[in-house]
């Protein structure tokens, strides 16, 4: 079976990133889910932007943690990709939960510490969503740590770098990365699209029932690589291009594997 595809903060390829232009493009290429990255501004409010300040995606450079949300909402995040995005705002992580098809997985990067779970967790608690199709990853331990003490039973992700030594080890290594899952507590890990990303490394995650997610696969050559060696979901910038990659070899409504 095909992993599972995820829009990287939407369709990124063609949209610009993180805006709800971007998921509604993504829910409509047939993505199983969209990924998002989020984080808390000072009068915490939870929403979606990958970096810490906004001077990349507009015209203004404020930073995310020391903003109020009034001052954010108004600011303008799509031209700098196209003039046909001229006017796409930020949005909030709630405009996103409304928005969601029932069907579509929600994957939450967190960006920032443990202070902004409580707000995500009273987010998603006042959703009508499927919790079984929300996953949050992140590559800060102590923000999962917080994520599963508040809510065991969410589905979340440690993120790493896989980097390799002068002697051609993986740091981390594929048991200091299981090890790493488990002391968390959480249910799968999610490691860069690159050599890091092998046979050994789905067994060793399967074989305690973890999932493995690869970001960011555009490749066709790595798509079929991963559909190979069985990886259990990729995100890609161009989930149309990689739902042809598997072409058929998915279902409609497809959903994230349970741990034994």
């Amino acid at each position: 079976m095909a992993p599972l595809v995820f829009a990287h903060r939407g369709f990124s390829s063609e949209a610009p990133e993180n805006t709800m232009a971007a998921f509604r493009l993504a829910w409509e290429s047939g993505a199983d889910g969209v990924e998002c990255d989020v984080h808390l501004t000072a009068d915490g409010e939870v929403v979606c932007m990958h970096d810490y300040d906004t001077g990349r995606v507009s015209n203004r450079k404020l930073t995310i943690a020391g903003s109020d949300w009034a001052a954010l909402e108004g600011l303008e995040v799509g031209a700098w990709k196209s003039p046909r995005w001229n006017g796409e705002p930020i949005p909030r992580l709630g405009e996103l939960l409304a928005a969601k098809p029932a069907d579509s997985i929600l994957v939450i990067e967190v960006k920032c510490g443990p202070d902004i779970i409580a707000p995500l967790a009273a987010l998603l608690d006042g959703s009508p969503l499927d919790g079984d199709r929300i996953v949050v990853i992140s590559f800060i331990e102590e923000s999962l740590l917080e994520l599963k003490r508040v809510c065991p039973d969410l589905k979340a992700y440690w993120l790493s770098d896989l980097n390799f030594n002068e002697d051609g080890s993986m740091n981390p290594s594929i048991q200091e990365i299981v090890d790493t899952v488990e002391r968390i507590g959480v249910d799968g890990f999610g490691g860069q699209s690159g050599k890091g990303i092998s046979q050994e490394l789905v067994d060793g995650l399967g074989a305690k029932g973890y999932a493995l997610n690869v970001w960011t696969v555009d490749d066709p050559e790595e798509a079929r690589r991963m559909q190979r060696i069985g990886v259990t979901s990729v995100t890609s910038n161009d989930p149309r291009s990689t739902l042809e990659v598997f072409d058929g070899d998915t279902a409609p409504i497809r959903r994230l594997p349970e741990r034994d």
